[in-house]
């Protein structure tokens, strides 16, 4: 629990939009520039799925993918372009929340209410959602790096962590350079929501 003077202080100077976010808001330390600058992480994370398939074993490279991994489509580019809608979709989301609360001279309560319950669901869909695909798909190109005997007992319980038959499925390089773009321009715009705040 934060310090209660701070929340007597927040009410008698009426900033009650502060004042609900400190209590009920999700990862309310954070503001909302940092939130998105998170959402950037994630996403220049989710492109390290590129080096990871370039760096597998040399066996793995020529037994899956005959050559170069990283221009070699593979299943999971589908959730790893899903990881970065969810992250895009929250790191929107977040700075329209960020411009409409800086429109708003005074915030009445029920609009605090309203705006912490958005910047809430747009911090669940990008720190929840957004960050298991991630977590997912780095773990699913990763698992080369344990070598063929681990791939091929996955294999046998119906895991195929390289499987390129899908319809989403697009080479590493691709998926992941998308991510690093993504990444670049919500760092970019949550820069500048903290130069606003």
């Amino acid at each position: 629990m934060g310090d209660p003077n701070k929340y007597t202080e927040m009410v008698l100077d009426g900033r009650e939009y502060e004042l609900i976010r400190a209590q009920h808001g999700l990862l309310s330390r954070w503001s909302i520039a940092q939130k998105v600058r998170g959402c950037s992480y994630l996403l220049f994370a989710a492109s390290a799925t590129v080096p990871i398939m370039v760096f597998l074993p040399p066996a793995v490279s020529q037994t899956y993918f005959g050559g170069n991994p990283a221009f070699s489509p593979v299943a999971f580019s589908a959730l790893l372009l899903l990881s970065v809608a969810c992250l895009l979709v929250s790191a929107g989301g977040l700075g329209v929340v960020s411009a409409y609360r800086s429109s708003l001279g005074e915030v009445s309560e029920s609009q605090a209410w309203s705006l912490v319950g958005f910047e809430d669901i747009f911090s669940g869909f990008g720190f929840v959602t957004g960050l298991l695909g991630v977590v997912a798909t780095l773990v699913l190109a990763g698992l080369g790096h344990a070598g063929l005997g681990a791939i091929e007992s996955l294999g046998a319980s119906g895991v195929h962590p390289y499987h390129d038959e899908f319809f989403l499925s697009m080479t590493v390089l691709t998926a992941g350079g998308v991510a690093f773009c993504t990444g670049t321009n919500v760092f970019v715009v949550g820069t500048f929501l903290e130069r606003l705040e």
